[in-house]
């Protein structure tokens, strides 16, 4: 039952942020996107990260990889979530491409990456769905953790430029809100 409600939250939460498809939030370029973006703070000690931490994080990963930035109802849904809700837990992005900046599988694992480069450690192999007649990757995933926190990293082919989405799971909090097992299973 647990992992219907979870299963059920991740849905809405990527429902909620495909409300903002295509609204042209990612078509600034690039440079100018990794410029404006603050390095992500390392709190000393292994406890668990904040969330602005965590927002930091993925804004500047995936600045650095050349990921266009994320669109601001993907961002904006959980984070306008009331207190102690189950979508309060989650900090999410969503990068469309554009023919500016295309998002494909390589800046996918480039956006890996500079997770990696910050802490995230991949927690499984990543997985790849290839097209029959290109063997283009359409879809991958990751799963990453950091202390206290489970993210889910996918690409998927979308248009002709690519989406990017990045939904990362407070553990604790969802913990607080009766879940046994979270997004990753």
């Amino acid at each position: 039952m647990r992992r219907t409600k979870w299963a059920a939250l991740a849905g809405a939460v990527i429902a909620l942020a495909a409300a903002g498809c295509g609204t042209g939030g990612g078509e600034a370029g690039t440079e100018e996107a990794a410029a404006s973006v603050p390095v992500s703070p390392r709190p000393a000690g292994a406890g668990p990260l904040t969330r602005e931490v965590v927002r930091t994080d993925l804004d500047t990963s995936a600045a650095a990889a050349g990921v266009p930035a994320t669109e601001p109802g993907a961002a904006g849904v959980p984070e306008r979530a009331p207190a102690g809700s189950a979508l309060s837990c989650v900090v999410a992005f969503k990068g469309f491409g554009s023919e500016a900046a295309p998002v494909d599988a390589a800046r996918f694992g480039a956006l890996t990456g500079e997770l990696r480069k910050r802490g995230w450690q991949q927690t499984q192999k990543q997985t790849e769905r290839k097209g029959v007649s290109d063997g283009a990757v359409h879809e991958a995933r990751a799963v990453l953790t950091q202390r206290g926190w489970s993210m889910v990293a996918e690409y998927r082919t979308a248009r002709e430029s690519g989406v990017i989405t990045l939904f990362a799971f407070d553990d604790a909090c969802r913990e607080r809100n009766g879940a046994d097992a979270g997004p990753v299973g």
